[in-house]
């Protein structure tokens, strides 16, 4: 039997570290990558931003990104028309493809839901402005202004008008949408929850003059109306001017030479008027509140002859002798 020396143990060491090198080489030279599988994806229309219900959806809200084809349900929409318009059933997160079933179909809105006994009006406010710059919403409770009489400037509204109709009304959408959306340019439309004389008040405003919303933070209001409220201003009342008083009448005196007659009047300072033209009966509206009634027990003056509908002087006759 060989004896073990130290330099055969030796040589047999290196020899063993020797082949598990080669062996780490070829192996290394003969391995093949693995690599994981490839997911199919496609490119699918999605939620762009979080999408509330209620919201109509535009092309702001979409946009497009790749998707585990493997992960599509079977209704997801594939195509972006198909989407755009409709409004959203449920809520849908972003980043998220868009299934029918979270969506209207292609015209369909979603029901009212008001109060019972209330009424649901649309009336028009003209630009963003007039609903606090577009930063109310559905759900968020108004005051309703009303202003009349800014274009003609007459004096029957002492230059315009401007007074809170209602407190504390509820909006149900703005341009039909049930939540915050982006408002156009020029005319909007507002749905108010309203009571039935509301209601009625709100129409006729809307139709002859600017309707104004304000952000009411105290929530809903008792459901009345405001029109005799002390917060009216008329534009006189802003620039500190006053109503022009009606004109006085003349003094008519009339004067018969034989056959012939004839009517001279005269101004409360007793100068002579020529070429008068009577005025005719101030029928200018009342505003409640504001106008003062005439005295109690002053009588009415009988009209005149000559120029029928002026009630403010009586005529005295004065014979001439000849």
């Amino acid at each position: 039997m060989r004896r073990l020396t130290p330099a055969f143990l030796t040589v047999v060491m290196f020899g063993v570290i020797g082949l598990l090198v080669a062996a780490y080489v070829a192996k290394n030279l003969l391995a093949v990558e693995e690599r994981p599988p490839q997911v199919q994806t496609l490119l699918i229309p999605m939620a762009a931003v979080d999408i509330a219900k209620g919201t109509t959806v535009s092309e702001v809200h979409i946009g497009k990104g790749p998707f585990p084809v493997d992960r599509l349900a079977s209704d997801t929409l594939r195509v972006e028309r198909l989407i755009v318009g409709r409004v959203a059933k449920d809520d849908i997160k972003a980043a998220n493809p868009i299934r029918a079933n979270q969506l209207y179909q292609p015209g369909e809105l979603p029901p009212l839901q008001i109060a019972v006994g209330m009424r649901a009006v649309s009336v028009s406010v003209n630009d963003s402005t007039s609903m606090v710059d577009g930063l109310i919403k559905p759900g968020n409770h108004v005051d309703v202004l009303f202003t009349f009489g800014t274009s003609g400037g007459g004096d029957e509204t002492e230059g315009g008008i401007t007074l809170r109709l209602f407190e504390g009304v509820k909006i149900i959408a703005i341009n039909r949408n049930l939540a915050q959306s982006v408002l156009t340019r020029g005319e909007n439309r507002v749905t108010l929850e309203l009571t039935e004389p509301q209601a009625n008040i709100l129409v006729l405003a809307n139709e002859r003059g600017n309707i104004t919303l304000t952000y009411n933070p105290n929530g809903p209001g008792t459901g009345g109306l405001a029109v005799n409220n002390t917060e009216r201003v008329t534009l006189y009342q802003i620039l500190g001017l006053t109503p022009p008083s009606d004109p006085v009448e003349p003094f008519a005196s009339e004067i018969f030479r034989g056959s012939n007659r004839s009517v001279q009047r005269f101004s409360d300072k007793g100068r002579l008027i020529d070429n008068y033209n009577p005025p005719q009966p101030n029928n200018r509206p009342r505003l409640r509140g504001t106008d003062v009634d005439p005295p109690a027990g002053r009588p009415t003056p009988p009209p005149d002859k000559e120029v029928q509908g002026t009630t403010a002087f009586v005529p005295t006759t004065i014979p001439i002798k000849r």
